[in-house]
């Protein structure tokens, strides 16, 4: 049915051939590219924040925002951190 539709449609706007015929639209890459991706912050295995990052972020920049959220500091509750695994930009888990 949607393809009756669209033909239809496509004929309406004063295009003579079938839209079936028309080339594939072409993405540019320039608009592909994404501006942040989406952190996760785990505390005892626990996601405790998400944080929005450029995609080019570095392992340390990125432990310092996880470890200064203020949904972090609250979940660490004063405890001494252990270790923290770093995978930039995509997930930063804290162990305490």
């Amino acid at each position: 049915l949607a393809l009756r539709i669209a033909e239809e449609l496509w004929h309406r706007l004063g295009h003579g051939d079938s839209v079936v015929h028309q080339d594939f639209p072409v993405a540019d890459p320039a608009y592909v590219v994404d501006d942040t991706v989406t952190c996760v912050v785990q505390v005892k295995g626990k996601v405790k924040a998400r944080l929005e990052v450029p995609p080019t972020i570095s392992d340390a920049d990125l432990e310092q925002l996880a470890l200064t959220d203020a949904g972090v500091v609250a979940a660490l509750g004063g405890a001494e951190v252990r270790k923290v695994i770093v995978r930039a930009p995509k997930l930063v888990n804290i162990v305490i």
